[in-house]
C-alpha cells in the first residue's frame, strides 16, 4: 500500500519539475521579446514581430513552433506594451486525474475553445513594459 502511494508521489514530483522548468523558460523567452520591445523604436508591427522572434529564439528548449506569441503596443514612447505566449502543456499526474499544466484551452464539456490556448492545457507568460 505504501509502495504505490510513494510512486504516485515521485511520479507527482517529476511531472511537476518538468512543468515548472517549462514554464520559466517560457517566462525568460518572454522577458527577452519584452525588452527588445521596450527598445524598439522602429513601427509597431515590425517592433512586435521583432519581440515575436526573440521569443521563439530564446525559448531554450521549447519548441519554436508550438509557441503562440501575441504583442500589443503602440511603440510610442512612453507607451506601454504587452508581450505574451502560450506553449501547450499536458502533464496528468497518472491515475488522479490532475492536470498540473494551469490555463485550461477547450473545455470538453462544453466544447468553448480559449483562444490563447488552442490545447486542452496550456502554460502561459505575460510581460507590459513602458517603450523607452
Amino acid at each position: 500500500m505504501v509502495l504505490p502511494m510513494l510512486s504516485m508521489l515521485l511520479v507527482g514530483i517529476i511531472f511537476g519539475g518538468i512543468t515548472f522548468f517549462d514554464y520559466v523558460e517560457l517566462t525568460d523567452a518572454v522577458a527577452a521579446g519584452a525588452r527588445t520591445l521596450a527598445n524598439g523604436r522602429s513601427s509597431p508591427s515590425t517592433a512586435c514581430a521583432l519581440a515575436k522572434t526573440v521569443i521563439t529564439q530564446s525559448a531554450g528548449t521549447l519548441s519554436p513552433g508550438l509557441i503562440i506569441t501575441s504583442c500589443v503596443s503602440t511603440v510610442a514612447q512612453g507607451s506601454a506594451g504587452t508581450v505574451s505566449a502560450t506553449y501547450p502543456c499536458n502533464l496528468p499526474i497518472p491515475f488522479t486525474g490532475i492536470n498540473l499544466c494551469p490555463v485550461p484551452g477547450t473545455n470538453p464539456t462544453t466544447g468553448v475553445t480559449n483562444q490563447s490556448c488552442p490545447t486542452l492545457y496550456c502554460i502561459s507568460a505575460s510581460t507590459t513594459v513602458y517603450i523607452e
